[in-house]
């Protein structure tokens, strides 16, 4: 495993996911929070302790993702609520998982792509608690065919986040939740198991 694999799964195993945000201000009028920005730019980053049989069908598997995301405001409604349109680039995503083609023999494959449609819509239920959830889509190449030697190396993604952002200063949001993750080829390969990752993540935003 090449040593730069290493570091950043380590770092984002120990802290679950380590994320800082940039907030660009379009109205002068607002305030400096979060919930007031129009534009949301964020590195983020997750691990999943291992993986079910919902969607996918490749068990104990854990993964590692990193991610450049940015979040455009689309719509505030009257009650308060914020939809945005997100689109993410993954520069890194590692898998560790039993290979089926080979006897259950733990495996390693490493992929990027990008997921470039998704709605984040938020809710803030007081100045400091807001509520919010995330549904995307994309795609990933990996570096080998992924997760049998019948699939494919180009892969398609989708997720469901639900987390809650909790400002606890005036310009600081703690954020944490949890994120389904599921990989596919969409029958575009001979076999085509899935995988299914469970992200647990906690981030701090300035």
């Amino acid at each position: 495993m090449a040593i730069h694999r290493v570091i950043l799964s380590v770092i984002v195993a120990v802290v679950i996911t380590s994320t800082s945000t940039i907030h660009a201000q379009i109205n002068t009028n607002q305030t400096n929070s979060e919930i007031d920005s129009e534009f949301i730019f964020s590195l983020w980053g997750g691990y999943s302790f291992n993986s079910i049989r919902f969607l996918g069908k490749t068990p104990d598997s854990q993964t590692t993702i990193i991610g450049i995301g940015m979040k455009k405001l689309l719509k505030e409604y009257p009650n308060g609520n914020r939809l945005y349109y997100s689109t993410d680039i993954i520069p890194y995503l590692q898998y560790q998982y039993p290979k089926r083609d080979e006897a259950w023999k733990r495996s390693e494959g490493t992929g990027f792509g990008i997921s470039p449609i998704g709605f984040y819509l938020i809710k803030p239920l007081s100045n400091n608690f807001f509520p919010f959830v995330q549904a995307s889509g994309g795609a990933i190449y990996m570096d080998q065919l992924f997760p049998t030697d019948l699939a494919r190396k180009l892969n398609f993604t989708f997720d469901v986040t639900i987390g809650t952002r909790l400002k606890i200063a005036d310009k600081n949001v703690l954020t944490f939740g949890y994120k389904f993750h599921h990989i596919s080829n969409a029958q575009t390969g001979s076999e085509n198991p899935g995988l299914d990752s469970n992200f647990l993540f906690l981030s701090f935003s300035i």
